[in-house]
């Protein structure tokens, strides 16, 4: 099946090209890069479009060509980053918890230690002020009355 198309390719051809010239500027930023996938397959969509088109008139492609070349670098630069970010991401993320980790750690030695202490001072103090050390003391005061009489 051979089907003729009335229209005119070459715009087609050209919107593909700025879209790939586009995608592949932004495809080279660090960190965003990835968000060029896009404009890639819009790139890869038009581009393929006109190089049909042009292919069934046996017109130059080689607009529509350079297209689809510079789209299929632009997304292969995109999806590149967005698996390399995204290792980064996952490495941030495994350091994060474990250092929440470690923080909710110390943070429990720390309080167990401050309750430890507390406990001892306060034992100290029941032990200062207890009825068993006023009968030491009076028991000893009963002996020192005897031992002088």
């Amino acid at each position: 099946m051979n089907y003729q198309s009335s229209g005119n390719p070459k715009p087609f051809a050209i919107i593909g090209l700025v879209f790939a010239i586009l995608a592949f500027l932004f495809s080279m930023i660090p960190c965003v890069g990835f968000y060029a996938v896009g404009p890639s397959l819009l790139a890869l969509a038009f581009s393929g479009i006109s190089y049909l088109g042009l292919k069934q008139k046996n017109e130059s492609t080689s607009t529509s060509l350079a297209g689809l070349i510079i789209g299929a670098i632009a997304i292969s630069i995109g999806i590149f980053q967005y698996y390399k970010y995204e290792t980064v991401y996952d490495a941030k993320a495994k350091i994060e918890k474990s250092i929440n980790e470690a923080q909710t750690e110390v943070l429990d030695t720390i309080q167990r230690k401050v309750l430890e202490k507390a406990e001892q001072k306060l034992k100290e103090e029941i032990a200062k002020d207890s009825i068993l050390q006023l009968k030491k003391d009076s028991l000893q005061k009963i002996k020192n009355d005897s031992v002088s009489k």
